[in-house]
């Protein structure tokens, strides 16, 4: 493939830059050269606008994406609100940037298969064959010998081996001691708390209760040199986990690079402020389905259900991929089964392995505010307009046949719908009015720009 050098050469706002690790272009005001080396995609100009050219690694891109028209924002029918498939997603002018990605994702990570996975294979082996388990008596099976009282009067116990002897203490009827001294023939002695002595053998019978043995199983070191063997094959694996995951680093890497004079950076400062503003909203969701009711009397008054769900999260600068480098913060809003990562020039989408992308020339973010019913937790940012009734009669006043009937706070929230002609339809909420306006607005002048601009 041919190349030509020039060293700035614009068409607008657009410029291009050539080097050693890959092409650089301009977008917007003077600047905004995106580098993307060897290790990715490249994107050179004519003197028509923007034309995408082929990797410099990696296989050539699939054909031109299938269309499809998104849903039409009007939410009168029940339906389920989602994009269309990842693969029908991407605009043309990103198939090449999109196919990169997605087979990176879809590499199988080294370190993990061949350093991680036999490091824990290893340790288990260690633990397996190094150590043994045998079997310790801590007290032989015997035979212990209890005396019972058998005098139903009860007993007296004597200090000595003598009817006269001084009384220990007194015994009742059935009452057992250990035995301590069974030579005499008419006396036994016994036991008793930290005390001994003695009861007439008439008075009392022995009883033998076997006590089996007491045992306990210990571990010990089987294999003398297992500590060495273990240090040694940790060394190994540690270098070996270390070369993996360079060798990772280069087969995964990706690098895009925006080198942006002091004019274009002061206007890409505002793209992180917007986004911060939006991102600050208390509570931020993604509208499921939407689905008419005619049952307002047991829905507080509401003729529309929405079922939403909070996103999974907001993100001021976060990688699509371990090894995704950039010089700008890449904002991340997590929905439900997508991701959306805005880029200066244009919105990656990733589910799962697979990547999609749009310029913003191609999306539309339609904001307006909507009075919403909040029967959930009320959102500190939220503005409440009005009020309502869990159970409304017809002139909207409380039904009296309902117990318990609360009021519940009409907030005004604002609802942003994205779409695109290649099936992106999401629908976004924010509990504090008109979060992303101002993030939404700024994406539309980028798509405006974008638009004057011819791309090939």
């Amino acid at each position: 493939m041919s190349w030509s050098y020039r060293k700035s050469f614009g068409s607008g706002p657009f410029r291009v830059n050539f080097s050693k690790s890959g092409i650089s272009y301009s977008m917007g005001v003077k600047g905004a050269r995106v580098n993307v080396g060897p290790k990715g995609t490249f994107v050179s100009l004519s003197a028509h606008g923007i034309t995408y050219r082929r990797k410099l690694q990696g296989p050539a891109s699939a054909g031109a994406p299938e269309k499809h028209r998104a849903l039409a924002p009007v939410m009168d029918k029940g339906h389920d609100i989602a994009s269309a498939a990842i693969g029908q997603l991407t605009d043309t002018d990103s198939m090449d940037f999109v196919a990169e990605l997605t087979r990176k994702a879809g590499l199988i990570a080294y370190v993990n298969w061949l350093g991680i996975l036999p490091l824990l294979i290893f340790i288990a082996v260690m633990l397996w064959t190094s150590f043994g388990s045998r079997t310790v008596v801590r007290r032989p099976a015997r035979d212990s010998i209890s005396v019972i009282v058998t005098s139903y009067e009860g007993v007296n116990i004597r200090k000595r081996v003598d009817a006269g002897s001084d009384i220990v203490r007194a015994a009742v009827y059935d009452e057992a001691f250990r035995l301590t001294d069974s030579t005499n023939t008419k006396w036994v002695g016994v036991g008793f708390h930290d005390s001994t002595g003695y009861i007439n053998r008439r008075f009392v019978r022995l009883d033998h209760v076997p006590l089996e043995a007491v045992a306990e199983t210990q571990v010990f070191l089987a294999n003398p040199y297992a500590v060495y063997e273990f240090l040694f094959g940790i060394l190994v694996f540690t270098v070996l986990i270390r070369w993996l995951r360079k060798l990772d680093k280069e087969r995964f890497e990706m690098e895009l690079h925006y080198d942006m004079d002091p004019q274009f950076r002061k206007v890409y400062e505002q793209f992180g402020v917007h986004f911060a503003r939006f991102s600050g909203s208390a509570k931020i969701w993604q509208y499921l389905n939407a689905q008419q009711t005619s049952d307002y009397k047991r829905n507080a008054g509401a003729g529309k259900l929405i079922k939403r769900k909070s996103l999974r999260g907001v993100f001021t600068n976060k990688a699509p991929l371990p090894y995704f480098i950039t010089n700008v913060s890449t904002p991340c809003l997590k929905l439900n089964t997508l991701e959306f990562y805005f880029l200066p020039e244009r919105l990656l989408i990733r589910e799962g392995n697979k990547f999609a992308a749009v310029f913003y020339k191609n999306l539309r973010i339609t904001g307006y505010t909507t009075r919403f019913i909040e029967n959930e937790w009320l959102p500190p940012d939220a503005q409440v307009i009005d009020q309502t009734w869990r159970y409304v009669n017809k002139r909207g006043g409380p039904d009296r046949r309902f117990n318990n009937n609360r009021q519940i706070p009409v907030c005004a929230y604002s609802e942003y719908i994205l779409t695109s002609d290649t099936g992106i339809y999401e629908i976004i909420s924010t509990s504090k009015k008109g979060a992303m306006d101002d993030f939404a607005s700024f994406l539309g002048q980028i798509g405006n720009l974008q638009a004057r601009m011819p791309m090939g």
